[in-house]
């Protein structure tokens, strides 16, 4: 929450706001108390960890013992120099981050063109230290609903301005464990911003998993042979459902060679490391030939086994642009979770104007849209009777 109140004023007013709740402020750094964050102890439990000018970083853990992270909640000041000095404290708090973090809050910029209505236009200098900052600490927005303009100065038609300047972002670890997590935008009603309002929850029922071609299956050694045994069969005279029917059947093979092969990629990644440090440990003190082979043969498949790993979470995430070889697993898994998070229908307006949030009562009301659309099945379609149209008159060769 960000304030003006007087220092004096934060307990009387926070009472009157949220009698039972427990404050962190940064009076000590803002005369005016520019970030209060409030808590109800019966849920949740802030600690803080530092303040500045600018911001509040503190830890929240859960009574249920479900959510442990660190938060960084902004204000950012207007004045170019007082911005830098924010970029500045964000790195170092990061430096010492390798848990789940949440930063958010009025970093009073935009960060991209589109972020702002009327007013000056919106200059590369004027975007460069966020976008830099968000990319330096691999941040990522979280999935958000509401509109895209968070913030207006309340002017009358022309003279209104609105601009994207509050934003919610979360690093790696965040995204893996609550990547569904979504920042709804509220109605800003008296203020000139629009709430920010996180629904922690846990992630939805997963749906049939749609078979995908994995590019890897092609190197096994196997593969060729597998396509050519049920290639080689014969099924029907009809060229097409000839191909049609060695592809179904070609389905459920290249299943269990990945199930066989591929499905235990990470398992035997941390086997080959675990061997890898025995293997390591005991040179340290018997030097032998032996155990220099050793090591070869197991540097030999960990890399193989990364690299397959960093091929399929590359063509999941289907970041093409990277290059393999580059151990870009952990930004090919937070992209893929992204991907997923996205593809997912967690709200949905019916057509009698109701929102939706239940998976059951969203995945009935689409079946039944395209049901209006397309029809259902009918029991038996009209033929043409040809009894009848051979009373009719014919037309002959003649």
């Amino acid at each position: 929450m960000e304030t003006r109140v007087k220092e004096h004023n934060f307990k009387r007013i926070t009472k009157a706001i949220t009698p039972d709740w427990e404050g962190i402020n940064n009076y000590q750094y803002a005369q005016n108390g520019r970030v209060w964050v409030l808590g109800d102890p019966r849920w949740y439990s802030v600690k803080l960890i530092k303040v500045g000018a600018q911001y509040v970083h503190c830890q929240l853990t859960d009574n249920l013992g479900k959510i442990d992270c660190l938060i960084i909640v902004v204000y950012r000041h207007n004045t170019i120099e007082q911005r830098k000095a924010l970029w500045a404290d964000i790195h170092n708090l990061a430096a010492n981050i390798t848990t789940l973090w949440l930063i958010g809050g009025d970093f009073n910029t935009v960060l991209y063109s589109q972020d702002r209505l009327m007013g000056n236009p919106i200059t590369y200098s004027e975007t460069q230290d966020f976008a830099s900052c968000i990319q330096t600490l691999q941040l990522n927005e979280l999935l958000w609903k509401g509109d895209y303009y968070t913030w207006s100065n309340k002017q009358d038609e022309t003279d209104r301005i609105r601009s994207r300047i509050d934003r919610m972002f979360g690093n790696f670890e965040w995204m893996i464990q609550w990547g569904q997590v979504q920042n709804e935008y509220d109605l800003p009603q008296i203020s000139d911003h629009s709430p920010m309002l996180l629904s922690i929850s846990m992630n939805s029922r997963p749906g049939k998993i749609p078979f995908r071609f994995l590019n890897v299956w092609a190197d096994h050694g196997s593969f060729v042979q597998i396509v050519q045994e049920v290639w080689e069969q014969n099924v029907t005279n009809w060229r097409m459902k000839n191909i049609w029917l060695k592809l179904k059947a070609l389905k459920p093979r290249l299943k269990t060679l990945n199930n066989e092969v591929f499905r235990s990629i990470t398992d035997n990644i941390d086997k080959a490391r675990g061997e890898l440090q025995d293997i390591q440990e005991k040179i340290t003190t018997n030097y032998t030939d032996g155990l220099l082979e050793q090591e070869k043969t197991v540097l030999h498949q960990l890399e193989k086994w990364s690299l397959i790993k960093e091929s399929v979470l590359k063509q999941k995430s289907r970041a093409r642009w990277i290059k393999l070889g580059d151990s870009n697993s952990k930004y090919f898994s937070a992209m893929l979770k992204e991907r997923n998070q996205r593809k997912q229908i967690k709200e949905l307006t019916s057509l009698d104007g109701k929102k939706l949030n239940d998976a059951d009562k969203i995945k009935h009301e689409i079946i039944e849209f395209y049901k209006s659309l397309m029809g259902t099945a009918a029991p038996n379609l009209p033929a043409i009777n040809r009894k009848i149209m051979k009373q009719g008159l014919m037309l002959s060769q003649q």
